[in-house]
């Protein structure tokens, strides 16, 4: 803990001879800025997650629930469309610090947009998506941020430094909501800041994040920020190598490794969306919640899942040094998923029946809870156990901290000291289309019923847990050695060389 706040190089570190004290320490807080830009990216999510409803209801009471859908959609979209440009072009550079700060820039602006939609008299649902939209485009630093920690981090360092990168975005997604809690105080009418724009408890959640971007921006300043290629000097030291574009080079890809890990992590964020989109209708189709309820026990539910992910993240890089980083993975993250996703499929005889709230009128009047007639499966179908939901959620959660975070970890293992850009930009890409497709359970869950949504689940989750089982022995990092003195032999004169 002393280390890691004074940013003290120890002896170990210093006897590699690959950077100096000064360079240490500042290679350490320019990895912390990045902490910095994870946080803030998924702050931009997390706090407008419960407040743009009713911020769109206020700006246009006519706007529909499908727009709604577009407006979660559009962020994930431009973030898969704008990723690969941003991780080719850092590979062209020499510094990412000019597309970080270009993107900080655009964040910026885009919440100023979403701050601002009221002042618009005409187009403001649009205004707003298009606001949405430039936050969406801005996340693409998340790609940047993940090839850097690849390159500034030694092989033994990697896999805490995306532990902790996991950590800060859990962070960014569960202090954004109480954030917006904190200032609902405000009130819709809010107050006139020098009679040039108000902040309404709606607005907040953008000024917050301009507040926040600016202070980015001075982070990303020379002084904070400096890119520190350590991981390419380390494979150069390794091979004995002098220069360091023939060094990663000479290290082959290996595609069929670096696919499973791409699977994998679609999957890990596919399931977790879909099944995060599916919580509310489970609780209040299966339990017979209302609304008020479902809100107070799945608040409370999500809460825990996101503790349980933190303690997770810091627990992941002492776990590692005991098992290795594939079993922790295949076992702890897939196993678990697919475990997850085979629970939740509905055990019994007894259909679910949806039944009328005792509101204390005799006439038999009431509130509708449970599975809807339009559903016609519910008559089937038994009920999901709440016992049954809690041990799916939690595993769930489980297997999305440990998966998400070592998928990245071998998956930068994999690609070894080479420029990572464009390959981050891959797993990015992944993960925006699992955010864009996973929203799409809840119509195999309307229509077909929860066999269907599970089984489903189960057999995916299963073929890909035994395929990582099969090849994990694949899954290791690559390793930079210097060639023996008989390699060396062999490649100048093989017919010489004693066997």
């Amino acid at each position: 803990m002393v280390k890691w706040i004074t940013l003290k190089q120890s002896d170990k570190d210093r006897s590699l001879g690959l950077e100096t004290g000064a360079e240490y320490r500042q290679r350490w807080v320019s990895i912390r800025v990045v902490y910095f830009i994870g946080f803030l990216m998924f702050l931009a999510f997390g706090i407008v997650a419960t407040g743009i409803w009713p911020y769109l209801k206020s700006l246009d009471p006519s706007v529909s629930k499908v727009f709604l859908g577009y407006a979660f959609a559009v962020p994930p979209l431009g973030q898969l469309i704008f990723s690969p440009f941003f991780g080719w072009w850092t590979n062209k550079l020499t510094s990412i610090r000019i597309p970080l700060v270009l993107l900080v820039i655009i964040f910026t602006i885009a919440n100023v947009l979403y701050a601002v939609i009221e002042e618009f008299e005409d187009h403001r649902k649009y205004i707003l998506l298009i606001a949405r939209g430039l936050v969406g485009i801005a996340t693409s630093a998340v790609t940047i941020c993940r090839a850097y920690i690849s390159s500034a981090t030694r092989l033994s360092e990697r896999t805490k430094t995306i532990s902790l990168m996991s950590l800060a975005q859990c962070l960014g997604l569960m202090v954004g909501p109480i954030m917006q809690s904190l200032f609902s105080g405000i009130g819709e009418d809010g107050f006139q800041v020098f009679g040039l724009f108000r902040v309404t408890m709606y607005n907040v959640a953008g000024w917050i994040c301009v507040f926040l971007g600016l202070f980015n921006l001075i982070l990303l300043l020379p002084a904070f920020f400096k890119d520190s290629p350590i991981a390419v000097k380390e494979a150069m030291k390794s091979q004995g190598a002098t220069n360091a574009k023939e060094t990663w080079k000479s290290i082959e890809l290996q595609y069929f490794s670096i696919t499973i890990m791409v699977t994998a992590f679609s999957v890990l964020m596919l399931v977790y969306v879909a099944f995060q989109t599916l919580l509310s209708p489970i609780a209040l189709d299966q339990f017979n919640w209302t609304n008020e309820e479902s809100l107070f026990y799945l608040g409370i539910l999500m809460t825990a899942g996101a503790l349980i992910s933190c303690i997770l993240f810091l627990m992941l890089d002492p776990l590692c040094k005991r098992f290795s980083e594939t079993n922790v993975l295949v076992y702890g993250a897939m196993l678990a998923l697919f475990v997850s996703q085979l629970v939740m499929i509905p055990v019994g005889s007894e259909p679910i029946t949806a039944f009328l709230e005792n509101n204390g009128n005799s006439t038999g009047n009431g509130t509708a809870l449970g599975c809807p007639p339009t559903q016609e499966w519910c008559a089937s179908i038994p009920p999901i156990g709440k016992v049954q939901f809690t041990i799916s959620y939690t595993l769930l959660c489980i297997s999305f901290s440990i998966g998400t975070t070592l998928s990245q970890a071998v998956f930068s293992k994999l690609l070894g000291p080479r420029p990572q850009g464009t390959w981050m930009a891959l797993l990015t890409c992944a993960g925006s289309a699992a955010r864009i497709l996973g929203p799409g359970a809840v119509t195999v869950y309307v229509l077909s019923g929860t066999y269907w949504t599970f089984g489903g689940g189960s057999v995916l989750t299963g073929l890909v847990f035994v395929w990582m089982w099969v090849y994990r022995n694949r899954l290791q990092p690559v390793v930079v050695v210097k060639p023996s003195t008989a390699e060396e032999m062999k490649v100048l004169n093989p017919s010489k060389l004693v066997q």
